[in-house]
């Protein structure tokens, strides 16, 4: 479990170029799913923004196999279906590789792109990125640091989606 701060960087970035105007990173965490999906899979539905909704749509997924909308918050956001357990309708486990797996990583909600990950906006086009402790796959050896590249090729996509809807 990390003890460090929760805040690993601070990031401007232009959202009509999609590019980072200036960044400040940590220079001593890295990151590699587990396939664990001990917490993040686990969590309960995500909150789906309109991105998310065109994503699984053009995927070819009906609304009504992942969208539920009752008993969530009282408003009329729309989120993810999840499974008795809490964990999501889409997490399937392979007896094969003994790990867990997105069965729509590819089209996965912004939520789920950022895990263990957090971007806290502190005003138009500036924010903070945060960690979520807990994840199994900060902090491994054989982890990808986080850095600029990991932040464009991950996460900048993810973040602009979610800042315009």
């Amino acid at each position: 479990m990390l003890t460090l701060s929760l805040e690993i960087a601070e990031i401007t970035f232009d959202s009509k170029t999609k590019q980072i105007v200036n960044v400040f990173f940590r220079k001593d965490l890295k990151f590699k799913c587990q396939h664990c999906a001990v917490f993040c899979c686990r969590l309960g539905g995500p909150k789906l923004n309109v991105k998310d909704l065109q994503r699984l749509e053009k995927a070819g997924y009906k609304p009504e196999i992942y969208i539920d909308n009752i008993g969530k918050k009282g408003d009329n956001e729309q989120y993810m279906k999840e499974k008795e357990d809490g964990s999501c309708v889409f997490l399937k486990y392979n007896i094969e590789s003994k790990n867990y797996e997105c069965t729509i990583y590819e089209f996965r909600p912004s939520v789920c792109r950022f895990y263990p990950f957090e971007f806290l906006s502190k005003g138009q086009n500036t924010g903070v990125l945060r960690i979520i402790p807990c994840c199994n796959g900060l902090n491994v050896l054989n982890g990808e640091p986080i850095d600029r590249k990991f932040f464009e090729k991950n996460l900048l996509e993810a973040i602009i989606d979610s800042i315009k809807s």
